[in-house]
């Protein structure tokens, strides 16, 4: 399924982070969205996901995958109805 192109900054707790069983060389960040905040220009598809825990991919060689448990703030877009990727 394709979907819009899409932006957002989310910020929350990331709970874990592991590797992604079924991409491989992406790890799956799991993360508590506290909010999503538009990206200027671009749709937000994030914003009805605030208060859910969600998995973000990210490559396994990327900055968001070298990230601690903790609070963060992540720039990503949905890829699909269940994808969500770091950017």
């Amino acid at each position: 399924m394709q979907i819009i192109e899409n932006h957002a900054e989310i910020s929350g707790t990331l709970h874990d982070v592991c590797p992604c069983p079924d991409r491989p060389g992406f790890v799956a960040l799991r993360v508590h969205i506290a909010a999503a905040h538009p990206v200027e220009g671009w749709p937000n598809l994030l914003q009805h996901q605030v208060g859910e825990t969600v998995d973000v991919l990210a490559r396994h060689d990327s900055a968001p995958a070298r990230l601690q448990p903790g609070p963060v703030c992540l720039r990503v877009r949905k890829g699909g109805l269940t994808t969500i990727f770091a950017e």
